[in-house]
């Protein structure tokens, strides 16, 4: 069975509550807790859920465009959870990601990831 291209694994991201006057931390939003799955070339991913159930979060966290709180993302068997942003363009250049309203059941988040090998 060949290498996936997308690795994703206990994938997190919790946003802190902030309360009072000086704003201090009284919690935290689990909007996305413990994720993990596998996508091969060509493959198309797609999340269902129901209206705040993680999907968008999710897929921001693939992508980086926020920072996942725990877990690890492989692209292409390269890790990228932590890769500074300028190493990140040729990975996002590979991804393709779409967010549609979905049926009275909730959207979907759809994401393509196509392979940079040769």
């Amino acid at each position: 069975m060949p290498e996936p291209l997308l690795e994703v694994r206990g994938l997190c991201k919790h946003f802190p509550i902030r309360r009072g006057l000086l704003s201090r931390t009284v919690g935290q939003l689990r909007a996305v807790d413990g994720v993990s799955f596998d996508v091969g070339a060509g493959e198309v991913l797609g999340l269902v859920g129901e209206s705040g159930c993680g999907k968008t979060t999710t897929g921001r966290c693939i992508l980086r465009l926020i920072e996942p709180t725990a877990g690890s993302i492989r692209f292409a068997g390269r890790e990228v959870t932590h890769l500074p942003r300028r190493e990140l363009r040729p990975t996002r250049g590979a991804t393709r990601t779409s967010s549609r309203a979905g049926s009275a059941s909730g959207s979907a988040w759809h994401a393509r990831w196509r392979s940079t090998r040769a």
